[in-house]
């Protein structure tokens, strides 16, 4: 900055103000922009990566659109075509450290919902809801995330008016942590969790294991493209430890090194139900889905 600089700041800005309040704004006027933007980076941190859920497991940060045919339905509906629209994202808040490790808190939500394509109304079976504080540290190869949330389950108007059930009041209050490591494409990651609160006073454990694989990108119909791969496995102690497997496989198109794109994929589930409300039944799926990584 020069001399010559500063004083003509100094004095477009002492024209209406006092000399003390000139003096900052001065500065504040002819302080390098990547420098504010750095202040400003704090709160709501853009240039940071979101969290994300494993591409298998059952949650989701992504609007997501299924179609799946169920073999062994968990509902009364029994084996059929079901949809499921979900849609969650967790989105960086506040960056707790920018240092050589960078902690960053993230706020997320997530929904899913459960139609039947056999009843003519295509009666909603049931919708589970999330709501997510999650606090994420990296340090490269591993990556650590601890969160907080709440989850309920609500019965559809339709499939309850249908079958006369009532609600199951599913309402839990869970903390956990994930632990992952990067090689290159792949990312392999656990997680343990503990549900310190629990209106059915149930098993309050879990745990899960799960692996993404996303390829290098290739040209495909026209726009870049990569094939990606991803199993989760996952067990609660409210089910004796009885495990559920879910995958997905397919290709995803996005612009390299983007959070945002588009993928088309296939997509099962054996095991355990993933709707609450059906806790303690098993479910077995295979479909195909629809995802947007916002």
């Amino acid at each position: 900055m020069t001399t010559g600089k500063l004083k003509r700041a100094f004095h477009r800005y002492n024209v209406r103000r006092g000399p003390v309040v000139s003096c900052v704004a001065a500065c504040l006027a002819l302080a390098p922009h990547d420098a504010r933007a750095q202040r400003r980076s704090w709160v709501l941190p853009g240039d940071v990566p979101s969290f994300e859920f494993p591409l298998a497991s059952p949650r989701t940060s992504a609007l997501v659109g299924r179609i799946i045919h169920l073999s062994r339905g968990e509902s009364r509906f029994g084996s059929e075509w079901e949809a499921e629209p979900a849609l969650g994202e967790v989105l960086p808040l506040f960056a707790v450290s920018r240092g050589a490790v960078p902690v960053v808190l993230h706020l997320g939500a997530e929904v899913y919902g459960r139609y039947s394509l056999r009843d003519r109304t295509s009666a909603q079976i049931s919708t589970d809801w999330h709501v997510n504080l999650i606090a994420t540290a990296d340090l490269a190869p591993w990556r650590l995330a601890v969160e907080a949330y709440h989850e309920s389950s609500h019965l559809g108007d339709e499939y309850g008016d249908r079958f006369g059930t009532p609600r199951l009041d599913w309402s839990r209050g869970i903390v956990g942590g994930w632990l992952g490591y990067v090689m290159g494409g792949l990312e392999l990651r656990g997680h343990a969790s503990y549900a310190v609160l629990d209106e059915l006073d149930l098993g309050r454990s879990a745990l899960a294991l799960a692996a993404d694989y996303r390829g290098r990108p290739r040209g495909f119909l026209g726009a870049p493209a990569q094939a990606v791969l991803a199993a989760y496995a996952e067990a609660q102690a409210y089910t004796d430890w009885r495990p559920t497997y879910s995958g997905r496989a397919g290709v995803r198109f996005a612009e390299r090194r983007s959070d945002r794109g588009m993928a088309l994929l296939l997509t099962f589930l054996s095991g355990q139900s993933t709707q609450r409300q059906f806790y303690s039944r098993r479910s077995r799926y295979v479909g195909m889905e629809v995802r947007f990584d916002l």
